[in-house]
């Protein structure tokens, strides 16, 4: 049934998506409603259910941070890049990232546009791969279904609705699993916290095992620790292109501001109800539970019928699809718009660029599915990196596109290199600091540094 629902958005809007600006940012049409829900919840992921409540469940209050950090970061997003980077790329006549890099920056090259586009297709995939992992273990610890087949059906149904609907089909079904998830995730800790008959439980089970339930700093190495959970996740913000992307599709940019109050609520709600999931396990679960990362799962079957678990344990389902969906859509873009062109032997319509879209969405589908099939990784961690990699990369680019009054193409590609590399190396450095400080302090020095320069020697 849920999936039905999501077919039925895509068939609804296949009309609409017949060229490639419908296609990949729906014509910059969605009202604030739907662009709020659409970004946050393409932000989350199954991450929400599965990997950080485990994290909560297994060190504390402490890690309640990472949450505080991400509401702080996204309002700073939606404060000082939405609008912007909805005008800028409407008057660059951009639908992705690395074209609206290539003709902010003048690089005629298209060494700058090809770069990023490499560079997003591989943080991409591992992204992808985490959200199929998630999808895999759902299937496998709930419906008893094998975790490779869960993996297929879940490709099966997001890769079906976007090619059917474009960008307006993702938007639309996001809406629908904002709404749905944060319903649902918000039911459960709520139930659990009545039937545990109050918070006493959770206390105890916390001091036996020796787990902090301290929110607020004591000492100086908890203070830093707090600001590293506040930095891990929360500077990547200015970089993601599948959170982006809802900013540039949005239909006038007065809108922006209603659609930051609806978001920043939705993102509130839906993240202190999966910190109290975390915080809930400690003392629901005893004597312990062989995954922290199904506690939310554990928790819905032992409370529910199982008719109704199904239909609340499809509120992960919302959480990883509106993520992978929107990442497939937006890396399918990077390939169409971005690198097909360089390669093409032939005049490129509009048509034919949704065309060569849809194909991409398909063969990028399948590799990820190969990573997933491959990686059993914790969820946390995998989407650490591909969140770290894309906001070192492309989080510095971004700002210096819409703040910095005279960047030049040489810097941009000397910000964009280093703030990969740092992405890609700093994690097997096995430092407490996160990717994302020196990803993004680095890279931006670098492209005002190199900038300075090269701007001088054209002078």
């Amino acid at each position: 049934m849920y999936f039905a629902v999501l077919v039925g958005i895509g068939l609804f809007f296949y009309s609409r998506s017949k060229n490639a600006g419908s296609f990949l940012v729906a014509n910059r049409s969605l009202n604030y409603w739907v662009t709020a829900i659409a970004a946050q919840s393409s932000d989350m992921g199954s991450w929400l259910f599965l990997g950080y409540p485990a994290v909560v469940f297994l060190h504390g209050s402490i890690k309640i941070w990472v949450a505080v950090g991400l509401v702080i970061f996204m309002y700073l997003n939606w404060l000082l890049i939405a609008a912007k980077l909805r005008t800028a790329t409407e008057r660059y006549r951009s639908f992705t990232l690395p074209t609206f890099f290539e003709r902010r920056f003048d690089d005629a090259s298209g060494v700058l546009r090809m770069l990023s586009a490499i560079v997003a297709l591989f943080f991409f995939l591992l992204y992808l791969a985490a959200g199929l992992v998630g999808l895999g273990t759902l299937f496998e610890s709930v419906f008893h279904i094998s975790y490779y087949t869960g993996i297929l059906i879940g490709t099966a149904i997001t890769v079906a609705y976007i090619l059917i609907g474009g960008f307006f089909a993702v938007a639309w079904c996001n809406l629908f699993q904002g709404i749905f998830l944060m319903v649902m995730i918000v039911t459960v800790p709520l139930y659990a916290l009545h039937i545990m008959g109050g918070a006493n439980s959770i206390y105890t089970q916390a001091t036996i095992q020796g787990i902090s339930l301290h929110f607020i700093p004591t000492d100086i190495s908890s203070l830093l620790l707090i600001l590293f959970n506040i930095a891990s996740f929360g500077l990547g913000y200015f970089g993601q292109p599948h959170i982006l992307v809802n900013f540039m599709s949005i239909d006038n940019v007065d809108n922006v501001k209603n659609a930051t109050r609806v978001g920043i609520t939705w993102q509130i709600l839906v993240l202190a109800a999966a910190s109290a999931i975390g915080l809930i396990g400690i003392g629901y679960f005893q004597h312990g539970i062989n995954n922290p990362e199904h506690i939310f799962v554990q928790m819905t079957t032992d409370l529910f019928p199982p008719l109704l678990a199904g239909f609340v344990l499809c509120a992960i389902l919302a959480a990883a699809l509106s993520t992978i969906n929107t990442q497939l859509l937006v890396a399918a873009g990077n390939f169409a718009e971005d690198i097909y062109p360089k390669f093409a032997h032939r005049t490129i319509t509009s048509h034919h660029l949704v065309n060569v879209s849809r194909g991409a969405t398909v063969i990028i589908a399948l590799l990820a599915m190969l990573i997933a099939y491959n990686i059993r990784s914790t969820i946390y961690d995998l989407v650490l990196y591909a969140w770290s990699g894309l906001g070192s990369a492309f989080g510095p680019l971004v700002i210096a596109a819409l703040y910095y009054k005279q960047p030049t193409r040489q810097g941009a590609i000397a910000g964009l290199i280093t703030g990969s590399c740092i992405g890609l190396m700093w994690p097997f450095f096995n430092t407490s600091i996160p990717t994302l400080v020196p990803g993004l302090g680095i890279s931006m020095v670098v492209i005002i540094a190199v900038s300075m320069i090269t701007g001088t020697n054209q002078r």
